[in-house]
């Protein structure tokens, strides 16, 4: 993009420079001019010597005029396209900030999620050892269970309480 702006200011100057030696000039009459150094030409016939010096500073007047506008213009121009380019590189910049933090917050967000499905999952765990342990001891109480019944349920009940414990770690 900036070669692009580069290449097209440069083929404006060279232009410039190759038609440089011949200027136009229109007067406040109407009248125009073809200036070529020292050279005053009108309609391709040259008049520097029928016209009278106050003529000759007149035409040469504006012709400084125009080529202080010119270079006026080519100086704002240069400005308006730096200012354009820094003005592009910020909404780069911009973008990138922008990007760098939707992929924090998704971050954050998953990070979030899985902290709730941690404490969600711990308390399903927990609520679940609970109602083991209290069926254990209802069926312990009214002497339903044999020993060996009595083992197995200890056993899931250890199971389930180190399940608790590595759901509680998680949170």
């Amino acid at each position: 993009m900036k070669i692009l702006r580069n290449l097209s200011v440069l083929l404006t100057l060279l232009i410039f420079a190759s038609c440089g030696s011949s200027e136009r000039v229109i007067t406040d009459q109407g009248k125009v001019y073809e200036v070529n150094g020292s050279k005053i030409k009108m309609d391709g016939v040259e008049v520097t010597e029928s016209l009278s010096a106050s003529e000759k500073e007149s035409i040469n007047a504006l012709l400084e005029e125009k080529e202080k506008a010119s270079k006026v213009f080519e100086k704002e121009h240069k400005a308006l396209e730096d200012a354009i380019a820094k003005q592009q590189d910020i909404q780069k910049e911009a973008k990138n900030k922008q990007d760098e933090l939707e992929d924090k917050l998704e971050s954050l967000e998953n990070t979030r999620e899985e902290k709730q499905d941690a404490r969600d999952n711990y308390a399903t765990i927990k609520e679940r050892y609970n109602n083991k342990k209290i069926e254990f001891k209802k069926l312990k109480k009214e002497g339903e269970l044999s020993p060996n019944e009595a083992n197995k349920w200890k056993e899931k009940l250890s199971n389930l309480k180190s399940e608790v414990m590595e759901a509680k770690n998680k949170i």
